[in-house]
Order: structure tokens, then sequence, then C-alpha cells
């Protein structure tokens, strides 16, 4: 019986080569798409999931509270980690992590050979204890314990040392910090929050173990519990803990603990995170509904098709039920057809998956390979897929037409009225409902990001680079290559800086006078004169900061605060000039008073910001202003004067505007991922209009004839034949928006400044649906409407 039914199921597939391809087109590109969407959800949710002790690994977390602004940041003071595992009984072991130079790249020198290195991080050794860090080579009892020791992951130690054994070598850092690499470790998947290239003992950096402070919130720092312990109990100790040592008036924190299953996808909002690899829940709920629109999209034209085929095939079904066949025989058939239909499709779909897989991989950002996506837990899903594809899609042909009472199948053909015609247009309007959802999101992802990118930051980042200076020798080397570099007639200015915008800067506050309980934070950064005129940002009063070179006697510290600051302390900008900054210095006056500019990025709004001259911080940072039609030639030069004013270091630098894209790549990936998947899934809504419009042409074709033998033009038969589906999607457009504007509202509210939804993006998506519908309509319209009416009515 299975072979009778197999044998019939492939003729009936093979007599309909148009339905048959449709299908299989359309069910193996949804099952590409849904399959890639998820393998890159599979990703985001198995984040460090690797580690054999995952589950009762926690990260530290402080939550700070500066007046109406509550912060929360990844990082805890240098005394934290110590204290609470040598104090609290569920704390069985404690590593803290400090980024070099607070995330800037380290500088490296391996023999003759010069490196920026990027992702360099100091820890504890008992990171061995905690996480899963793959010693190659070396021991990890002792491979971080004692200080001026370094660990180098396995593609690094190739780097530095190609073709030799780099244990037991040297190297400095900055060319200042000598280093033993005393161990080689395997590289951390890309699945793995975790992602420093090489790993310095903590203890090698002097200050970060001898000043240890309550109050310097700089470093992450990462606890394995104990087996049954409570981590919100833990809290509450933590914080009796940091009340007993620090007084009432300098409390500022509130500690917590971030499992670590959630660090990847729930620090969007957490601030001060030493990794790159950040997720945004978000956009995996995005992904997966989708994935599910798509699958569902392709199933409907299944089931579309099907039950416009079923006109076709219900005399069929008629004299099989006659001849005494059951419904659960006819139903069994019948999935049987969808089933091999969707074994095709899956084959089909898998090749589609690899074959776009590289362009997937730009889109996303991912680094997939041909085993990564066919895993035992991908396959699984596969068979999963398959098995809910051929339920859903299968499901009219099955059920409907199994149940159908011979005495009717017998009749000459269905009614217009008929449940099969209900059903083919409801799933129409289902079909379009989710493409035009799908194309507003798209234009409102897009809208959003180009707002972004055109807003005024309030500062000019064109043609500003930053050179990273930190390995300079002597504070003539800087000067020398600044001086030279004014020299060239395509710099229009240069200045030193600690940091520059979009890249962070030190965190402090500021209270009003007399009233030192009301704080704000402030981002200061340590910078020159020249500042405010290679940003180009406007002074609203005063003068920019004096030369940091001043009298060692003199303790003020001049500093040029924004108008956010200004504001607070209740001043304008000419009664702030002369002013005390309470708080922020011991001694700091303020010179001068800029505009507002954004040096954070829009999901957070403008807050307070301070250059200023303390000698606090390095200036790591040298900016220059270019003036020019030829950047790669400027940049040239400037390499040129780099290389011989700092023959030891590395060439690093960044120019502000790319800088400030890299602040937006996730909602650009999330934008780029959803346009070329909501196409793909527009076609295949497109290729079940196709199908039905071919059907109804075909279904039609004798009264084409006689409307055309008695007068009928071209273009009335085009209307004819593509009015009825123009109805319904245009009740998908009604259907769709307010569900499209629902969720757009929400993504937006992420951001602290964002579009305002307007009335006509609805009107473009429903008119370009419109449109595509009327074009996919029309080409079998137009192909129908040709035919010599002779042909048609030649039967009659």
């Amino acid at each position: 019986m299975l072979t009778n039914y197999l044998k019939i199921a492939i003729r009936n597939l093979m007599k309909n080569k148009l339905f048959t391809s449709l299908n299989l087109l359309g069910l193996a590109l949804g099952i590409a798409v849904a399959l890639l969407l998820l393998v890159y959800v599979q990703d985001e949710v198995s984040f460090d999931r690797f580690h054999t002790k995952v589950e009762r690994i926690y990260r530290g977390i402080v939550d700070v509270t500066f007046g109406e602004i509550n912060e929360s940041w990844s990082s805890y003071p240098n005394i934290v980690g110590p204290t609470m595992k040598s104090e609290v009984a569920g704390v069985e072991e404690q590593m803290r992590m400090w980024e070099h130079n607070f995330g800037d790249p380290a500088f490296v020198s391996a023999g003759e050979r010069k490196f920026v290195q990027k992702n360099f991080a100091w820890a504890d050794s008992t990171i061995f204890k905690i996480f899963d860090l793959e010693l190659l080579d070396g021991n990890p009892a002792t491979a971080l314990n004692g200080p001026k020791k370094v660990i180098l992951s396995k593609s690094v130690a190739g780097k530095y040392f190609p073709g030799q054994d780099p244990i037991g070598r040297l190297i400095k850092i900055d060319n200042s910090l000598e280093l033993e690499v005393t161990g080689v470790y395997a590289d951390f998947p890309q699945n793995s929050t975790l992602d420093a290239e090489v790993i310095g003992s903590f203890p090698s950096v002097a200050w970060t173990v001898s000043n240890l402070s309550w109050s310097n919130a700089s470093f992450e720092t990462f606890f394995l519990l104990s087996p049954g312990a409570d981590p919100r109990k833990l809290e509450a100790q933590f914080n009796k803990i940091y009340e007993k040592n620090v007084a009432k008036d300098n409390r500022w924190m509130k500690f917590r603990l971030q499992a670590m299953t959630d660090v990847h996808l729930h620090s969007a909002t957490i601030g001060h995170s030493y990794s790159d690899r950040i997720g945004d829940p978000q956009q995996v709920r995005i992904l997966i509904i989708l994935a599910i629109v798509i699958l569902v999209i392709a199933c409907i034209n299944y089931m579309n098709l099907a039950t416009a085929r079923s006109q076709q095939r219900f005399r069929e079904v008629g004299i099989t039920k006659t001849v005494g066949a059951t419904r659960m025989q006819l139903a069994r058939r019948f999935y049987l057809e969808t089933a091999l239909m969707v074994a095709i499709a899956l084959v089909l779909g898998v090749a589609l998956m690899l074959g776009i897989l590289p362009v997937f991989n730009d889109l996303a950002g991912k680094r997939f390979g041909v085993l990564d996506v066919l895993t035992p837990a991908v396959l699984l899903g596969l068979l999963a897929i398959g098995t809910i594809v051929t339920l859903i899609a299968g499901s009219y042909p099955a059920l409907m037409l199994s149940s159908f009472n011979p005495k009717h199948l017998l009749q000459t053909a269905f009614r217009q009225k008929s449940s099969a015609g209900v059903l083919r247009r409801s799933l129409v309007v289902v079909q379009f409902s989710a493409s035009i959802i799908l194309i507003i999101c798209t234009v409102l992802f897009y809208q959003q990001l180009n707002y972004i990118q055109q807003r005024n930051l309030g500062y000019k980042p064109d043609q500003v680079v930053a050179i990273n200076m930190a390995a300079a020798e002597t504070r003539d080397q800087v000067n020398g290559f600044n001086n030279a570099c004014k020299a060239l007639s395509s710099v229009q200015e240069v200045t030193r800086a600690q940091t520059f915008p979009g890249e962070g800067g030190s965190g402090r506050s500021i209270s009003p006078p007399n009233r030192e309980t009301q704080t704000i934070p402030v981002t200061t950064n340590h910078a020159n004169a020249e500042i405010l005129d290679v940003l180009d940002i406007k002074l609203l009063a005063g003068r920019s900061i004096p030369a940091a070179e001043k009298d060692p006697k003199d303790t003020t510290v001049q500093v040029v605060v924004n108008k956010f600051v200004a504001d607070f302390l209740g001043y304008t900008p000419e009664e702030a000039i002369g002013k005390k900054a309470p708080n922020l210095f011991d001694n700091a006056e303020i010179v001068g008073v800029m505009d507002n500019f954004h040096f954070d990025n829009f999901h957070q709004p403008i807050g307070g910001y301070a250059f200023h001259n303390a000698n606090t911080e390095p200036r790591t940072y040298t900016l220059i202003k270019l003036q020019t039609q030829d950047l790669p030639q400027s940049m040239k030069q400037i390499e040129a004067l780099f290389n011989q004013s700092l023959p030891t270091s590395a060439f690093d630098y960044v120019f502000l505007d790319d800088h400030l894209d890299t602040l937006y790549r996730r909602e650009q990936r999330t934008a780029s991922v959803v346009m070329v998947f909501s196409c793909l899934a527009i076609l295949i809504a497109c290729l079940g209009l196709f199908g039905l419009a071919a059907f109804t042409a075909e279904q039609r074709t004798k009264e084409i004839g006689v409307r055309k033998v008695l007068g009928a033009s071209i273009g009335s038969i085009i209307q004819l034949l593509s009015r009825d589906f123009l109805r319904l999607v245009l009740v998908s457009v009604v259907i769709a928006s307010p569900v499209a504007w629902y969720f757009m509202n929400g993504w937006l509210k992420e951001f602290a400044y964002r579009i305002n939804i307007e009335w006509w993006v609805f009107i473009v998506a429903g008119a370009g649906a419109m449109l595509i519908a009327f074009l996919t309509v029309s080409m079998q319209s137009v192909r129908a409407a040709t035919v010599d009416p002779i042909k048609s009515l030649r039967s009659e």
C-alpha cells in the first residue's frame, strides 16, 4: 500500500510541473532561510555554556545612582573580589580582570617584530579554576601566578613567534613592561564572552594590587559560587560588607550578581563591559519571529496551491472513496505526498543554505562554517522543521480533501464560495500581512539608522584621525611627532587627549554648590587647549583649557564643561565662568562652557562632559584634523613621520567617523539581515501568488476567450484577473499596519533619540506590496489575455 501511495505521489508531482516547481522552490527557500536564522539564534543563546561550571559562574555588577540618573556597570573595585572570597562562605573562588589601559590597544614588541594588540587583559591566576581555559602549553598552576607573566592565545603565539616555541620568551608591552611567556592557550570559541587574545598576570601592573580600594570600580570580577549557594543571599552579604567598610556619605554603589549564562544577551544596558561580544535579546526575538514567519509563508504557499489543485483532484478523491477508501487512508496518502515534497525541499534547502552561508556571515558578522551549521543539534532541528512543515502544509489536503462527501465531489466544479476558496483568500491575506509587516519594519530600521548617521552630533568627526601614542618612550617623541604633523599642508590642527567621543573617558561626579548630596556623573577627558578646534565644538562662554604643562605649584584644575553641567549647577554659560566645580576635582575652576554634544551613542541621552588639564590620566591619543581631498596620501605622510619619531612603536589609528559607525554595528546588522530575508519572504509569497494566478487563469481560460470574442480588451482582462488578488492585499495592508507600528514603536524606545513613525511609511509599504502583487499576477494575466480565443474555445 505504501509503495502504491508513493507511486501516486510521484506521478502527481510529475504531472503538475509548474505547481511542483513553485512548491519546491518556496519550501526550499523557506527552510534554508529559517535554518540560517535558527543557527544564528542557537549560537547567540549558546554563549559561554561550554564552561563546565557555567551554572555556578556569576559576574559582578554595580548599580550606581547620581541624583535621578541610574546606571549599571560590569565592574567592581579591586578589593571586592578577594574580600568576598575570604568573608562570604558561598563564594568558592573569584577572578579579577582588567582590560589593558581601560581598553586601549597594547603595543607589543616580540624581538624585532612590533604589533598593535587589541583584546589584551590582565587577570588573576584563578581564571583556570573558574573558566574552561584550555592551556595547550604551560602549567596552569604557575602560568599566571606572580608578576611579569603572560599567556598567549594559539593564534597570537603563531603571529608573535612563527615556527618557534614561545615558552620562556620575552615580550615588551608599551616599551616599558617586560613579560615572560609562560603558556599558550586555545583561542576562545566564537560563542565566548571572554575574548582576550593575550592575558597577563594581574600582579604585573603594580597599582592594581598595591592600591586596593572600595571606590575605583574598574575591574570585571567573576565569582564561582559554592554548589547550592543562593546568589540573591550573597548579594545581600556583599552589600553588608560594603556598608561595614565604607562610610555612609561615600557609598554610591550597590552590588549584585549576573549569571554567566545571561551575560551575552543581557548586557546591552550595562556599561564598562570588557567584551565586544555583546548580544541583543530583541534581535534574537526578531530573528526567531522572522524564521517562523518565513516558514509559515512557505507552508501557506503549499496549502494555497494544494487548495487550488483540489478542484482538479476532487473527482479523484470521490472515485477513490466510492470504491471503498477510508478517510484515514486518504489522509495518509496526502500526507505522504506532502512528506515527499518536504523531503526534497529539505535537501534543496540545505544546499541553498550552504550556498548563501558566506553572504549570511558577512551580513550577521559571524564565522559559521559547514561543520557549524550541520551539527547534530541543527540536523535534529532540520528534522523537526521537516515534521512541522509536513504537518502544517499537508493539513488541508490530508484533512479537508479526505473529508469531502463523494456526493459533492462528483459535481462539475466547486462553488465560488466554497470553503477552499475562503481558505485560499484567508491564507493570501496572512501571507501578505506578514510580508507588509516585514517591509514596514525594514523601512523604519533604515530610517532610524539614517537618522543616527545624519543627526547633528554637536561636533564634527569628519577627517579627524586619532593616533595611539601609548608606546612613546619620552615626551619629546610625542612633541616631535605633533610638531612635524603641524607642518604638513593637509593638517589643519593637532592636539593631545586622553580619549575621544564615542570611546568613553574617566567617570567622575559633580555637585551644585552647598548641595553635595545631589550629584550627576560627568565623563572627563584630559586634553590640550586645541581639542575644541579639532572637534569643532562650539564654545558658548569663556575660553578653552590652558596648557597642561603649567606651574607645578598651581593646584587648580581648569575645566571646560558642557551646557548640561552648567544647567545642573544652576548657572547660565556666562555665570559659570570662574565658578568652582564641586567634587569634580579637589580644586576645579570652570574656565569655559561648551555646547552639548553626543559623546556617547544615541541609545543614551546627553549627560555631563568636561575637558580638563589635571595630570590624573595620560593623554594617550594625538588627534589630527585633516583638510584634504587625498586622505590616503596624507595618512602615508603621517605614518612616515610616526615611524621616524617613534621607531619602536607600531602605527595604530582610527578615524572618528569610522569609529562612530561601530557603535551601531549591531543595529546595522539587524537591519541588513531583516532586509535581505524580508525580500526572500516576499519572494516566497509572490511564488504562491504567481501559482494562484496561473491556476485562476487556467480555470477561466474559456471565460476569457468568450470575453475577447465579445470585444474585451487586454487591459480589462488583466483587471478582471487582478482585482480579487489586489483586494486581498489591501486587506493585508489594513491588518499589517497596526501590528508593524506596535513592534517598531517598542524597538525605537531603546533609543534616547529616535524618529517619529510617519503615516506615509505605511502608505508606501502598502503601495509597494500592491505593486509587487499586481506585477506578479499580471505576468499570468497578460499571458492569459493574449491567448488566441479560438484555442481557448476549441473544446466547447
